[in-house]
């Protein structure tokens, strides 16, 4: 029988129903930071959990070797990427007018690192200088990555032992239970990400958000942070990249001030309320891990050569680690979104909270949507997702009004775009212009009160709240403000038949 090497990322964005606006900052953080030396011999007990639990991420410095490594290697990516073309390299584009070009790859428990698939053909004679360059680096950057990864798990592990009920999960293996967190990492498949994000600055308008705020559905990733790099020059002097936001836990949201010394930050992701933070025992001292909703805007470059160039390795749960209350394991998951993703199934699986729903897309070239959901009675699908509604737009027919997906001009609009458009009772009699919104009534998506944050948690003053996540209703007037949270499944599939 054939089998199937299948490498897949698994992204859960926590969308708020809230229209894309140009992306700003209540505030500046810089991240709680550590050296690798420190993190190795130091035994305070809350010298990881108390920043985690706290902002969610934590960034690891002078690991060694690894600044010159990355340089050198980052500095080639997108290069190495350009020389392949994109009929081998991944593409992804969004509304802003960005393209991010990928290598997917991942690193096994108890086999390791995975080749890339897009460079495993490639001799390292070949005519292209920057991937002889790349590849040449690879195993050592890879490698660094990994001995920090190793080091943190097993730190992390040992600071939360005391404070967590074991096992922290089973499987449906006889026998094969998961005590730890060192054991949880160790166990699961690693997902491993090289993006290149490139602008075209004809294209969407300055200053908007490229990736919106969510959550990562994995443990956590430890990702290196954005470089700017020259498309044509390799040598070129990289300089950091700005535009990475977070949500603390008021809501606000902060512009992340990364440093040269920043060589890896491992950010927490939603799989800690899964595994992790329902798991802790009753005590005063016992401080849940916080799920860090992000978001990334890359601003047009003075330069138009300049490409944003970033690094990732998400943390999966063990394939045979049963999921907490669904008598599915972690991998059956996976492999039931897979296969929703090419059958067009409407499902809700892999999120710490029932509040969730899964909205599915994949493609090859990972170029956009393929799915369309059923969504239910009170839903509408809109911005690419099912929005709820409310009241008054259940009523839009009794108005001699039909129910429409509508953007912030008052325009009927592709339901599946990313362009915050929202559900609304419609008067196709009404003139349409931008001044003029009297065509369109009902929910309203543009109130710039709420829009700063992105998330719709309005700096905390929250309407529900509850440990993982929220929803909220206001009044904007006489109108209802409603919007749910909705979790987007990116799923990468890159299949190989291994005979």
């Amino acid at each position: 029988n054939a089998q199937y090497t299948m490498k897949l990322l698994l992204s859960l964005p926590l969308f708020s129903l809230v229209v894309a606006s140009p992306v700003s900052a209540d505030r500046v953080v810089n991240p709680s930071r550590i050296t690798f030396d420190a993190l190795g011999r130091i035994d305070n007990d809350s010298l990881l959990v108390k920043a985690l639990a706290t902002d969610g991420l934590v960034s690891l410095t002078n690991i060694p070797g690894f600044k010159q490594s990355k340089r050198r290697l980052m500095s080639n990516l997108h290069t190495c990427m350009l020389d392949l073309g994109d009929n081998i390299v991944t593409a992804q584009h969004f509304d802003d007018g960005t393209t991010r070009r990928s290598f997917a790859t991942s690193t096994l428990p108890e086999v390791g690192a995975q080749p890339i698939k897009s460079l495993e053909d490639i001799p390292m004679n070949s005519n292209s200088e920057s991937c002889q360059s790349f590849q040449r680096e690879l195993s050592s950057f890879r490698s660094s990555v990994e001995a920090a990864t190793n080091l943190f798990s097993q730190k992390l592990s040992t600071e939360m032992r005391a404070y967590l009920q074991t096992p922290l999960m089973s499987s449906n293996v006889d026998g094969v239970v998961y005590d730890s967190i060192n054991e949880v990492v160790a166990g699961g498949e690693h997902l491993e990400h090289f993006h290149s994000y490139q602008k075209d600055n004809s294209l969407g308008n300055a200053g908007e958000t490229t990736i919106e705020l969510h959550t990562d559905q994995g443990f956590f990733i430890a990702f290196t942070p954005g470089l700017i790099a020259s498309s044509n020059d390799p040598t070129k002097q990289m300089k950091l990249s700005d535009g990475f936001y977070v949500q603390d836990r008021y809501g606000t949201k902060a512009s992340v001030n990364f440093s040269e010394e920043d060589d890896l930050v491992f950010m927490i992701g939603d799989g800690a309320n899964q595994y992790i933070n329902n798991n802790l025992i009753d005590s005063k001292d016992a401080m849940p891990l916080r799920a860090t909703p992000h978001a990334l805007s890359f601003p047009a470059q003075i330069d138009s050569s300049d490409v944003r160039v970033w690094y990732g390795r998400m943390v999966l749960p063990p394939n045979n680690a049963l999921s907490h209350g669904m008598g599915l394991t972690h991998g059956e998951v996976r492999e039931a979104l897979l296969d929703a993703s090419t059958t067009g199934k409407s499902i809700s699986l892999g999120c710490s909270s029932q509040d969730m729903k899964a909205v599915i897309h994949t493609t090859r070239h990972l170029s956009g949507p393929s799915v369309i959901l059923n969504c239910t009675e009170d839903e509408l699908f809109c911005w690419y997702r099912c929005q709820p509604l409310d009241d008054e737009l259940n009523t839009c027919s009794d108005r001699n009004l039909t129910l429409e997906c509508v953007d912030s001009q008052g325009q009927i609009t592709d339901p599946a775009q990313h362009n915050g458009a929202a559900p609304a009772c419609y008067n196709s009699t009404a003139p349409l212009s931008s001044d003029n919104g009297d065509a369109w009534q009902g929910d309203s998506h543009h109130d710039d009160t709420h829009a700063d944050d992105g998330h719709g948690h309005d700096h905390g003053d929250d309407g529900h709240h509850d440990e993982h996540m929220s929803t909220k209703s206001t009044s904007t007037g006489s109108r209802l403000f409603a919007w749910s949270l909705v979790v987007t499944f990116t799923i990468s599939a890159i299949l190989s038949v291994v005979s």
